[in-house]
């Protein structure tokens, strides 16, 4: 799918629809792979606010993760209590994941949503929700789920 900034409610809101028709009991894991500046963190921004999340949602380029909790009564991912957002960016491999606490945030119920996930690619689960995010031009970008 094509889109430009002005475009990405609409990718988030078909992102967010995809992964709540998924029968998932525990946490989701929504990896998000793309070069610098194709919209990852954009991208993530759009998500949280359209899950009702009022926080100011920042890169978590430094810190690694960052949490949000979603507001009890949202009822587009009822399951999911937080929205937990990954730079893997730092990380060196799989295991740097179980040291920020993977296991335990995987064990709860939450939208994981993890941005250079090839970094990291033996902690994501198999039925993880990939987009690929790449440039076109300069405003252009392409998502291929």
């Amino acid at each position: 799918m094509k889109f430009e900034q002005k475009d990405i409610p609409n990718l988030a809101e078909k992102i967010i629809n995809n992964i709540s028709k998924r029968k998932n009991k525990g946490s989701i894991v929504l990896a998000l792979t793309g070069d610098l500046g194709t919209g990852k963190t954009t991208l993530t921004k759009e998500i949280a606010k359209q899950l009702g999340i009022k926080k100011s949602v920042i890169s978590p380029t430094f810190v690694i993760m960052k949490f949000y909790s979603l507001p009890p009564k949202q009822k587009i991912l009822p399951n999911i209590k937080k929205l937990i957002h990954v730079d893997a960016y730092r990380l060196e491999n799989d295991s740097d994941l179980l040291k920020i606490g993977w296991a335990e945030i995987m064990g709860g119920h939450n939208l994981i949503i993890v941005e250079w996930p090839e970094l990291v690619k033996g902690g994501i689960p198999k039925d993880a929700f990939f987009v690929e995010l790449s440039h076109i031009d300069e405003k252009t970008r392409l998502a291929s789920f």
